[in-house]
């Protein structure tokens, strides 16, 4: 069994529509994908008092947390994506959900290999900063249409 290591789960953005430009979340120390389906109630008299569901709308959120960096980007080396050689900062993310921006996200293993992908927006970016602990930031990027599975 082939068991993933979560050091290389990573989160990426960009502003273009596809996967060009691509910059991953610097200094993320967790990535989250959660996929719902809502249910549409189907009850009927002779559901002899059971609840009875049908399938509805899907949707789709990913998650992660970092240390923040005020800055748009961070020249640096990037081990997900070696033609990038920078990582999107803190600045670079507010300024997008700031200008409400669609973001091209991509989800997944290492740059390469199987992932998941779609179109979103910013929906929650917060920061945090407690005494002589390191500032961290969460951010929230909620699904707009289809999640697709690529490798």
């Amino acid at each position: 069994m082939a068991i993933q290591n979560a050091t290389n789960v990573v989160i990426q953005v960009s502003t273009d529509s596809s996967e060009g430009n691509l910059q991953t979340l610097a200094h993320c120390t967790s990535a989250s994908l959660s996929l719902t389906r809502d249910l549409r109630d189907s009850t009927t008299k002779s559901s002899e008092a059971w609840s009875q569901s049908l399938a509805g709308l899907k949707s789709w959120e990913l998650s992660g947390d970092g240390f923040v960096e005020l800055v748009d980007s961070i020249t640096a080396y990037d081990p997900y994506d070696s033609a990038s050689g920078t990582l999107m900062g803190y600045k670079k993310l507010y300024d997008l959900w700031a200008a409400g921006t669609e973001v091209y996200v991509k989800f997944g293993k290492d740059g390469s290999g199987n992932h998941y992908e779609g179109k979103g927006f910013i929906s929650s970016l917060s920061a945090d900063g407690g005494v002589e602990e390191n500032a961290t930031y969460s951010i929230s990027i909620t699904g707009s249409g289809t999640l697709s599975v690529g490798n």
